[in-house]
């Protein structure tokens, strides 16, 4: 009777152990404002479907400009912005995972969309004054410095 008492026992035991569910780690996929926070952006293009010369024009100036000189913007998680040639700076907020607010609830308050955000690219379009009459929409490409 004691050997079946340990035998039931030892059985027991190895069925409890061998049952055991195997534990897979997934790792966290970060978050939009993780990944824009955690580099530092080279941009590398500005683009338009615009006809309107003007706006052409300035758009071809910025993108030799790119060429000719490196622009960086960095977004930082305290919610400020800054591109390295001083020509926009701020404060930013998300809306959602898509949305970036910038200067929220000012007069110059902005908003642009996110296209495309991974570890190394990110494609941003918004609507750029050119003048009181012309209003165009960019897509500001830029990747991983």
């Amino acid at each position: 009777m004691k050997n079946k008492f340990n035998l039931l026992f030892l059985s027991l035991g190895m069925l409890l152990v061998s049952c055991k569910k195997d534990e897979t780690v997934t790792p966290a996929t970060p978050t939009t404002k993780q990944l824009l926070t955690a580099n530092t952006w080279k941009v590398t293009n500005y683009a338009t479907t615009s006809t309107d010369t003007s706006a052409t024009n300035e758009l071809s100036k910025w993108n030799s400009d790119i060429k000719a000189t490196t622009l960086y913007v960095t977004y930082n998680a305290n919610g400020t912005y800054a591109y390295s040639d001083s020509s926009d700076y701020g404060a930013w907020e998300l809306s959602g995972d898509k949305t970036i607010i910038y200067a929220k609830g000012t007069p110059d308050q902005s908003i642009a969309t996110i296209d495309k955000l991974t570890t190394s690219d990110f494609v941003l379009s918004y609507e750029w004054k050119v003048n009181n009459s012309l209003t165009v929409k960019v897509a500001e490409t830029s990747t991983k410095k």
